[in-house]
Formats: C-alpha cells, sequence, structure tokens
C-alpha cells in the first residue's frame, strides 16, 4: 500500500513539475496552467498525507504518527514498583526520575496509616539540564514492618525565584 502511494506522489510531483514550467513559460498568463498547478499541489498534499497515514504503526486509539513527549516527573522505582517485593533494613532502593523539572526532591516513608514517618530525606538534582536524574535510598525501617509508603514531592522553581511543590507521587512497598 505505501509503495503504490510513493508511486503516485512521484508520479504526480513530475505532473506538478512540468505545469510548473508551463506556467513560468507562459509568463503566469495561462489560466489553465495555473488552475491544473493548484489541482496538482492539492494532489500532491493528498497523496502525502495518504504516504504518511500508510506509514503510521496500527495501533488502536492512537491516530498520531509520532511519539507524544514525557509527561514531567515521571518516577520509576527501579526493578521493585509492586509492593510484592519486600525490603529489609538496609537494603537500597533506586529512584528514578525522568522528565525532570524540579530543583529538588524531597522524600518520605511512612508507616500506612501515614501517622509516621519512618525515614525522609532531600534529594537535590545536580545537573538542572538532566533529562534523567536517579538517586539511592537505604532504608533504615527503625524496626518498622509491613506496608508503608514511599512518596516523593518535587520542588520547581516558579517566576518569583522560589520553590513551590509539585504534586506527589505515592509508591506502596513492603518493609520486612
Amino acid at each position: 500500500m505505501r509503495t503504490k502511494y510513493f508511486l503516485i506522489y512521484i508520479g504526480i510531483g513530475i505532473a506538478f513539475a512540468a505545469v510548473s514550467l508551463w506556467v513560468i513559460l507562459s509568463g503566469g498568463n495561462n489560466a489553465k496552467a495555473i488552475r491544473a498547478k493548484y489541482k496538482l499541489g492539492g494532489a500532491l498534499l493528498t497523496t502525502w498525507a495518504l504516504l504518511s497515514a500508510a506509514t503510521c504503526a496500527p495501533k488502536i486509539g492512537a491516530p498520531l504518527c509520532y511519539d507524544m513527549p514525557a509527561p514531567n516527573n515521571r518516577l520509576h522505582i527501579s526493578e521493585k514498583v509492586s509492593s510484592d517485593y519486600k525490603y529489609s533494613d538496609g537494603e537500597v532502593m533506586v529512584v528514578e526520575i525522568t522528565a525532570v523539572s524540579c530543583e529538588k526532591y524531597d522524600w518520605k516513608i511512612m508507616d500506612l496509616g501515614r501517622k509516621k514517618v519512618i525515614q525522609s530525606g532531600t534529594a537535590p538534582v545536580p545537573d538542572k539540564e538532566a533529562f534523567n536524574f536517579s538517586f539511592e535510598v537505604t532504608l533504615h525501617s527503625g524496626g518498622y514492618k509491613g506496608q508503608a509508603l514511599f512518596i516523593i514531592d518535587g520542588y520547581y522553581k516558579g517566576d518569583d525565584g522560589k520553590l513551590h511543590p509539585e504534586e506527589a507521587d505515592t509508591y506502596t512497598i513492603t518493609i520486612e
């Protein structure tokens, strides 16, 4: 299908070049040549659209042929996103943030009822132009066992020069 549209596009392009030459040679005074040039130009645009649509990967519900930009502050706790994994005291969690847009990130681990902060800290972004940023958290549970919340808050610099909070991301983890 794509080859068919491409060949049609090449054919119309050659015809468009020929009609353009006709318009130039007539000094732009030949109405038939100008009409033909407009029609072939429209056909070129239509064929180009068909050629572009034919190259899109067939995805249901995805009418666009290009990747959308990543949302800001996409967080990922590497390899262990679910609460099925059990962290033990002293274990290192690697937190990866893509599409960084904040100056710093505050994190905390709280018990599931959000009554007690088990551990907290700050991770400043070392390179303000970085797209990806990662930091490590060594778990010190203080004897807490069970499910806990890992909460990350990002802070971006506003127009007023002050740091403003961005919406927090929360992950449920299990500590044994």
